[in-house]
């Protein structure tokens, strides 16, 4: 039998990123900065999307930001682009948990088609070009979360609450499904990644809970409806609930170069 319990370490984990990013409140100094850029017992990290922010407004490369961006570039290419989402991201597990709430609320799963957030991408990377400013960094409900956690500093709380909203009216994990440029960039690096879920077709019985527990489920479509081995799509945040879900270990982690 698999691994059938990854929602506890994945929770510890996004725990713990909060708790990391508020050490400075204690006085601590071993964490500094937030999940766009920061500094982890003297190592820099950077978000690639940050840098290429950067890079488009100001037309400077600096070395030790690129050199910082391209070793998470790294990590998450290795662990399936997307795993932010699933995994780090404040705004996403804000979201996850509201999500039953949502469905008390409205009993529907209305969503709005994933690719939309490539759209944001593209216009948050020409908006940054043409005004010289990284908007997306400004105006991050994820930065937004790392600030008021980190400074106690509420301003900006107003976005965040505007997607609780979206979130609450109906549209199922509309932000982090639908709308999140930075999910679209990592989307567009998981594509390729060789971390994969891997689909074994003959344990499957087809009872459709890994599709509900997925928050863009059509990454599941090509292997249940067409037998295919490897889940491929970009969108996977390998956040494993399909794996958790599913009553007869159908779904496992695999490691798979792209073909």
């Amino acid at each position: 039998m698999s691994f059938r319990r990854w929602w506890l370490p994945r929770r510890l984990l996004q725990v713990a990123v909060l708790l990391l990013i508020a050490t400075p409140l204690f006085g601590w100094n071993f964490f500094q900065g937030n999940l766009a850029s920061a500094s982890l017992l003297g190592l820099t990290l950077s978000d690639p999307l940050a840098f290429l922010q950067v890079l488009l407004a100001s037309r400077i490369v600096i070395p030790a930001f690129a050199g910082a961006a391209l070793l998470v570039l790294v990590l998450y290419f290795l662990t399936g682009g997307r795993s932010f989402c699933g995994w780090i991201c404040p705004v996403n597990l804000l979201t996850e948990l509201l999500d039953p709430l949502r469905e008390r609320l409205t009993g529907t799963d209305r969503t709005w088609p994933p690719a939309v957030k490539f759209g944001t991408l593209a216009v948050t990377l020409v908006l940054t070009a043409v005004t010289g400013a990284p908007l997306f960094e400004t105006l991050s409900p994820i930065g937004v979360v790392s600030r008021a956690i980190a400074f106690a500093s509420w301003s900006g709380l107003a976005l965040l609450g505007g997607i609780l909203l979206l979130e609450l009216s109906g549209a199922r994990r509309a932000w982090c499904r639908s709308l999140c440029p930075l999910g679209g960039f990592y989307a567009l690096l998981g594509r390729y990644s060789p971390l994969k879920i891997r689909f074994l077709e003959e344990k499957c019985t087809h009872c459709g809970a890994c599709e509900r527990a997925c928050f863009v489920e059509e990454v599941l479509h090509p292997p249940l409806q067409e037998g295919v081995t490897l889940v491929t799509s970009g969108e996977c945040s390998r956040c494993a609930r399909c794996i958790d879900a599913c009553p007869t270990d159908a779904l496992t982690f695999g490691l798979c170069i792209h073909k």
